[in-house]
């Protein structure tokens, strides 16, 4: 009959729709924006492993004989450093220039420990400095002060450039060490005379400061 007929076919179609739904529920379809698949977090790569921190050189107390050398500057302090058995030579107009003459007069004559003051009389330069660490030599502890002299810039326009040069040769010489005098006075100005050269109390002050870098 039409009306059986009708039926089946009815039935048939809605088995299919049936399964139809039930395969989109199974089949895996694109994800929905709000939906995430979890990814694996990168392992981050190990940080690379950091070269040991340098020791530091450690210097030796120098004990040893010490020859103060330099110009008029140091000569103000010469009574303060003979009180800590320092030898003492300087001369009140030497000259950077004049101090690789005398240095190589004293011949074999020189400690194993020197305290320099020289720049006060017409500056230095840096191969001015060179030529006196090529006579002291590697082997000796060098202590080099840097220059304070009166602000009188039309006069003095080298303290500045000389400072500058005895600060470098720390750079260049594992024996040398710098003893920042310039760094020092200004902000005691009752150790220094209108000349540059040392009070009572500076002579006192540089002398101890001194000695403390050069043994240390």
């Amino acid at each position: 009959m039409d009306w059986v007929k009708a039926l089946g076919v009815a039935v048939l179609l809605m088995a299919s729709f049936t399964a139809g739904v039930w395969l989109a529920i199974a089949r895996p379809g694109p994800l929905l924006p709000w939906q995430s698949t979890p990814v694996a977090a990168e392992s981050s790569p190990a940080p690379a492993t950091s070269s040991a921190e340098p020791t530091p050189t450690i210097r030796s107390p120098y004990t040893g004989e010490v020859l103060a050398f330099g110009d008029y500057v140091l000569i103000s302090a010469k009574r303060c450093l003979r009180k800590l058995d320092y030898e003492i030579d300087a001369t009140t107009d030497r000259r950077v220039t004049d101090a690789t003459v005398d240095l190589r007069a004293r011949g074999d004559d020189i400690p194993g420990g020197v305290l320099v003051h020289l720049g006060a009389n017409g500056g230095a330069t840096a191969q001015d400095l060179d030529a006196i660490m090529q006579i002291l030599g590697p082997d000796r502890t060098v202590v080099w002060t840097t220059i304070q002299i009166t602000d009188d810039p039309e006069r003095y326009t080298f303290e500045q450039d000389t400072n500058a040069a005895i600060a470098g040769l720390a750079e260049s010489y594992p024996n040398v060490r710098v003893f920042s005098w310039n760094a020092m006075s200004p902000t005691n100005p009752d150790w220094l005379n209108a000349d540059g050269s040392m009070t009572k109390l500076g002579c006192q002050a540089f002398a101890d400061f001194a000695d403390r870098v050069m043994r240390g």
